[in-house]
């Protein structure tokens, strides 16, 4: 469950109040400080707008600003906070996408971006109350609250990938009024699991998924995919003490109908307006509203989706099944030349 999270960002002290410690520590932030703060941006990088001294209670970073997040961070390896904000800057332009009606406002969203598990712990706990424990479980990076996304550089590959999934959450947390059916805001996110870098920009291919494919596979060999009808209502904390078979088809059963409503041409157009109107509050069949409460209304959800994506269920079930088996049977590997 997202919870409301509380930031505390304390002023630093004077420098004749630092210990050496200290000093030494703000003198090689500075450096930090100038090195992402020059004019010249190499065509591969994301330009840093802004870069500044950042202190949470003992803790010291910096605060980087980009065109759309606000990034507080103790990494101090320039090249992997340069890939960070790439893979933000590159994700947040294909969220948009989804729903070119809605215009980013002026408000950056807040990345934390920890060097240390310690770190990232030690800020969970003093920010999330009583859902830390939960919070905490996680294994892979990091986590969505509301509009704020927290992390730590773990296994950068992995890292990454995580923060271009909680992304989608966070953007759909600051810029639409009413919520999407969980498993579809679930599916989204996973489609921007996959990417490459190139010179100038990062590719998100929301088709490709080798997680997620191999966990589809192996629920129609094992015949324990979830029914389509079941999926749509329910929500990955119904399967947290299930098995994590189970758990691993439910994301990769997400997947695979995001990505049909994303790419398939008989389905697109309509999913975006469902997306507009999900965006703007502007639904006459409301799942719920985007208030942080998590609280919907199960029972709504096919409804929803039979009024703008699905008006013929027997056909809109076919299709899901389908895609879910052409997308089990997809390469994972481009082939050779």
């Amino acid at each position: 469950m997202l919870m409301t999270s509380t930031r505390t960002c304390d002023i630093p002290k004077a420098y004749d109040r630092l210990t050496l410690a200290a000093t030494l520590r703000v003198a090689r932030l500075l450096c930090f400080v100038f090195i992402l703060g020059c004019d010249s941006t190499p065509k591969n990088e994301v330009r840093i707008e802004r870069t500044s001294y950042w202190q949470w209670q003992d803790i010291t970073g910096r605060q980087i600003e980009t065109a759309h997040y606000v990034i507080y961070t103790t990494v101090t390896d320039n090249d992997s906070v340069q890939r960070f904000a790439r893979v933000m800057e590159g994700a947040f332009t294909q969220y948009a996408s989804l729903v070119p009606a809605i215009k980013p406002d002026e408000r950056k969203l807040n990345l934390h971006f920890f060097a240390t598990h310690d770190e990232w712990a030690r800020y969970t706990i003093a920010t999330t109350g009583k859902d830390a424990e939960a919070y905490l479980s996680v294994l892979n990076g990091g986590y969505a609250v509301k509009d704020e996304f927290v992390c730590w550089l773990s296994n950068e590959s992995d890292t990454l990938t995580t923060a271009a999934h909680e992304g989608l959450h966070q953007f759909v947390a600051r810029y639409f009024r009413t919520r999407l059916p969980p498993t579809l805001e679930e599916g989204l996110a996973c489609t921007f699991e996959t990417y490459t870098f190139t010179d100038t920009v990062v590719t998100f291919n929301p088709t490709k998924n080798p997680r997620r494919q191999a966990a589809l596979r192996n629920a129609i060999d094992g015949n324990y995919l979830i029914p389509l009808d079941t999926l749509v209502m329910i929500h990955a904390g119904d399967l947290r003490d299930r098995d994590p078979a189970l758990r691993e088809s439910y994301y990769a059963q997400a997947w695979a109908l995001a990505a049909m409503l994303r790419e398939k041409p008989t389905y697109r157009l309509s999913f975006l307006a469902m997306m507009r109107a999900a965006a703007l509050g502007d639904t006459p069949i409301e799942i719920g509203r985007n208030d942080g409460s998590q609280l919907y209304h199960p029972d709504r959800i096919r409804p929803f989706l039979q009024r703008y994506v699905a008006p013929d269920w027997k056909t809109f079930q076919a299709d899901y099944d389908q895609a879910v088996r052409d997308l089990a049977d997809k390469p994972t590997t481009d082939p050779q030349p």
